[in-house]
């Protein structure tokens, strides 16, 4: 149970890592997305800033499985959100084999909602990816529907509380054989042995997330000539309250009438991740100065005036938490505002982060618009502590 338990920590701190470069790639993409694109190119920027966030969504909830006391359930995510935006990333894969790509929701499908939604879009892009990268000629069809009841005369107007996803393509198919084994561990079915690549773990790994949602995973024959892969699961309805925003709405950095920060410290011990932060208070017409340590920041702060501190927390030596303790001790709330910025926040805790001093607290990666709001908060304070 310990060996388990250390592998669970481990993939944690890696999931954990990747989101420092994972980070630097959004905000890259944000900035490129705020300066002239044609229509093609701001459709693929869409594309990666998508590809981005679903991978982030994925280290998240790895972060979350090896945290102790932790359910398997998250926040609630629109189904069919998900599954047009999984579709969004393989409709070039599909288009670069000259393949028929059709997705269809069910209007009473669009309010259903999953507290899975990370594990969703994994198990659909899993099924995606097998079905564009096996098929050479003809179509992929995705479909998402709402389960009727069963055992009612008026059934398909009763939903279950269940709902179907299911993936249709037109390729070899697998025989009853290989369906019989198809889900264990390192077992490829004859098409993947063929092509020489692949490990054999991609369904049976989509069979275990299916059955973590509490879903059923069906394989059968599919109607245009392929294979046919359904997924039935749980769902809740359009009562769930959903956070404000959306991780994949497109930013919309047109400012809101209000005042900024002119000149902000910048405190992380990586490089990239400065100066893609200096990039992005650039486009919001602030300046910045850069330092790579705590006990730098505290130097600069001791000899410069800041409007505010963007304060990494997870630096060798003296920490963030340690660097804000030390500026307070001779720069007050009112006189300079202190922002947190992490991607694992959670491991310190905000109660100790606001007793430390931290006045906002930003997590990787980071959306302009958060950003921006921060900024505007920031200053604000200032404004009032002058008045």
């Amino acid at each position: 149970m310990a060996d388990h338990d250390d592998d669970s920590v481990r993939l944690a701190l890696l999931a954990h890592d990747l989101r420092t470069p994972l980070s630097a790639m959004r905000l890259t993409a944000e900035l490129i997305g705020n300066g002239p694109l044609d229509v093609s190119q701001a459709e693929h920027l869409s594309v990666l800033i998508r590809s981005i966030d679903a991978l982030t969504d994925m280290t998240g909830a790895l972060i979350q499985q090896a945290e102790p006391g932790k359910n398997a359930g998250g926040t609630p995510s629109r189904v069919s959100e998900i599954v047009a935006e999984s579709a969004d990333l393989f409709r070039a894969a599909a288009d670069a084999k000259s393949l028929s790509f059709n997705v269809s929701i069910e209007d009473a499908a669009r309010a259903c909602m999953t507290p899975h939604g990370g594990t969703v879009r994994r198990v659909v892009a899993a099924l995606l990816d097998n079905a564009i990268k096996y098929t050479e000629h003809g179509s992929v069809e995705l479909s998402l529907q709402v389960l009727p009841s069963a055992g009612k005369k008026d059934a398909k107007h009763e939903p279950s509380g269940w709902i179907s996803l299911s993936i249709s393509d037109s390729g070899p198919g697998i025989d009853a054989e290989e369906r019989a084994r198809l889900f264990r561990p390192f077992v490829r079915g004859r098409r993947g042995r063929e092509t020489g690549q692949g490990s054999g773990l991609g369904l049976w790994g989509t069979a275990q997330l299916v059955e973590e949602m509490n879903g059923r995973l069906l394989l059968t024959q599919s109607e245009i000539g392929g294979s046919r892969f359904e997924i039935q699961m749980p769902t809740g309805s359009d009562e769930i309250n959903l956070p404000d925003g959306s991780s994949h709405a497109k930013t919309d950095l047109m400012s809101p009438a209000g005042l900024l920060p002119d000149h902000v410290l910048i405190v992380d011990d990586n490089d990239t991740n400065c100066r893609l932060l200096a990039a992005l208070l650039e486009s919001f017409g602030i300046t910045s100065a850069i330092a790579s340590s705590g006990q730098q920041a505290l130097g600069l702060v001791e000899e410069n005036a800041f409007d505010a501190v963007l304060l990494d927390l997870n630096m060798p030596g003296m920490s963030g938490v340690e660097t804000a303790e030390a500026i307070r001790q001779f720069r007050s709330m009112a006189e300079l505002p202190l922002i947190a910025v992490s991607a694992a926040s959670d491991s310190v805790g905000e109660t100790r982060l606001r007793d430390a001093g931290f006045q906002e607290i930003l997590t990787k990666p980071l959306a302009p618009r958060a950003l921006y709001e921060a900024m505007e908060r920031s200053r604000n304070r200032i404004a009032l502590a002058q008045e």
